[in-house]
């Protein structure tokens, strides 16, 4: 069972820290080659670290809200890894936890949706690019 994504390749958004930061260790204990991205630098390439060599995992800087730095991270996996295989959108935020409707400003309730609806399209749209 130790190698059930032997040969694959994945994308793994949010990838640095909670729960993507432990798919990106299921995933490579399981045999599959990773990008972790990111906007949290210094977790990111701290977990590729000890995660193995670029050979298996490497960390790419994405704002999944950046379309430039979406394809980015999609040419990474290619370039390096030859393929692509996953994409797992676990990139997400919650905002302010102390924002009412009445207190609510337009910029916070914008970065949420940006992040986690924009960001979500985005990052299962981009793949696209490299099957043409």
């Amino acid at each position: 069972l130790h190698d059930r994504l032997a040969g694959k390749v994945a994308i793994i958004t949010g990838g640095a820290s909670g729960i993507g930061e432990s798919t990106v260790r299921l995933f490579v204990r399981h045999g599959a080659k990773v990008v972790v991205a990111d906007i949290q630098d210094d977790l990111g390439q701290s977990l590729c670290g000890q995660l193995g060599t670029k050979d298996v995992v490497s960390y790419v800087h994405c704002d999944v809200t950046n379309d430039a730095h979406v394809r980015d991270a999609v040419d990474l996996a290619v370039s390096r890894y030859g393929k692509l295989d996953i994409m797992y959108n676990n990139a997400g935020i919650s905002g302010r936890v102390d924002s009412t409707i009445q207190l609510e400003s337009n910029d916070n309730f914008k970065r949420v949706m940006d992040v986690n609806v924009y960001g979500g399209y985005s990052i299962f749209t981009k793949p696209r690019l490299i099957l043409k």
